[in-house]
């Protein structure tokens, strides 16, 4: 069995196993929010998509299928 959490809380690596979980880049993500408002006249409407990555940490709790 594997077991896979989201956000990367602090805790995640103190579990028993450590958690795999996919990491947000929330600052990056605070950064497009507020880039995006102050544009916000400046663009065309409809113009505001923006895709940001995540990152999968793995850790203990998942394993390979065989």
């Amino acid at each position: 069995m594997s077991l896979v959490g989201f956000d990367d809380v602090p805790f995640a690596t103190g579990l028993t196993p450590p958690l795999t979980t996919v990491r947000v880049p929330y600052g990056e993500l605070g950064r497009s929010v507020v880039r995006l408002a102050l544009e916000r006249e400046e663009r065309a409407a409809g113009d505001d998509h923006v895709v940001l990555s995540t990152r999968l940490v793995i850790r203990q709790s998942v394993r390979r299928l065989e």
